[in-house]
């Protein structure tokens, strides 16, 4: 590894820290909001704010432990580090399962509504839930831990990195990167044959109740497809980053370099705006919170008035 530049000491720990402060912020947005907003009562919204709880949970795992390493303090703790890679893992895989379940709850109301009540009822959403969370830790210390194929901090690259013996290449090409590829890609899939049915299905509304209400509907199913859509690209654009893209780099890039192999956690901070963008009922909440707390306000400053 080439000799770092004092300017690439600095851009390191200011992109993690922007980007990471930047997920948590919209990711918890997302979070509070989601629990107000009207369309994400359901199983949908169930798993969505699933989904906002693993993106908070990797940034604060980069914010608090990774750059106070790549700052120079808690040295002492680097060799334990793949403790910490092994938790940041576990949340990744629960996240791109959980993609797959909520892209999968848009198939089910399309293409088997006479069953969507039974396939994500509250109880069985939250039993979809608790069962990553049980399945994927075990999963990632018998997959990481036990075969020594740890994800640990790197003093070189500045970010949590697999070991290269190859015994860990092989795990983790098989189980990191095809086994989330072919999941993406069924994601994305997914997304694809419901866009299509929800595309016939607002023309039947259009003939059957009338233009507005459809309108109203198609937009609120287009956004939550386009939601999953995004997502799903940027799981794959943070997996293709990791193996493909950032080997190809040049070892003198040393902050794109850095910024490819972590791109797969970074992510998670980028889907909290991704998903910010696509629930636009999300804002119109935000924006009637808004209005509500300023005549609240403008009620108690008339009451001070007139005493």
């Amino acid at each position: 590894m080439c000799e770092k530049s004092f300017s690439e000491f600095i851009y390191i720990p200011f992109l993690t820290f922007t980007i990471t402060l930047i997920g948590i912020l919209a990711n918890s947005w997302v979070l509070a909001m989601s629990k107000k907003s009207s369309s994400m009562v359901g199983s949908f919204g169930t798993i969505t704010r699933n989904q906002a709880v693993c993106n908070v949970l990797m940034c604060l795992i980069f914010i608090a432990t990774v750059l106070p390493m790549q700052l120079g303090f808690f040295k002492s703790l680097i060799p334990h580090s793949h403790y910490l890679g092994t938790a940041a893992m576990t949340v990744h895989e629960v996240s791109n399962s959980a993609h797959f379940l909520m892209s999968f709850n848009r198939f089910c109301a399309f293409y088997m509504p006479h069953h969507y009540e039974k396939l994500f009822s509250k109880s069985s959403t939250r039993y979809y839930t608790t069962f990553l969370w049980i399945f994927f830790p075990f999963f990632c210390i018998l997959l990481y831990e036990i075969p020594d194929c740890h994800i640990s901090y790197s003093s070189t690259l500045w970010t949590l990195e697999f070991q290269t013996n190859e015994v860990c290449k092989t795990l983790t090409w098989y189980f990191d990167f095809l086994f989330n590829s072919i999941l993406i890609f069924q994601t994305l899939f997914l997304n694809l044959i419901t866009a299509q049915k929800a595309r016939k299905k607002s023309q039947e509304l259009i003939n059957s109740i009338g233009l507005e209400l459809s309108k109203s509907h198609r937009k609120r199913e287009w956004n939550f497809i386009k939601q999953m859509s995004a997502q799903g690209l940027a799981m794959f654009m943070g997996q293709f980053s990791y193996y493909i893209g950032a080997p190809l780099i040049g070892k003198n890039h040393f902050v794109l370099l850095f910024f490819c192999y972590t791109l797969w956690a970074f992510m998670h901070a980028f889907e909290g705006l991704i998903m910010m963008a696509s629930n636009k009922d999300l804002w119109s909440r935000t924006k009637t919170n808004s209005v509500v707390i300023f005549v609240q306000a403008q009620r108690h400053i008339t009451k001070i008035g007139y005493r």
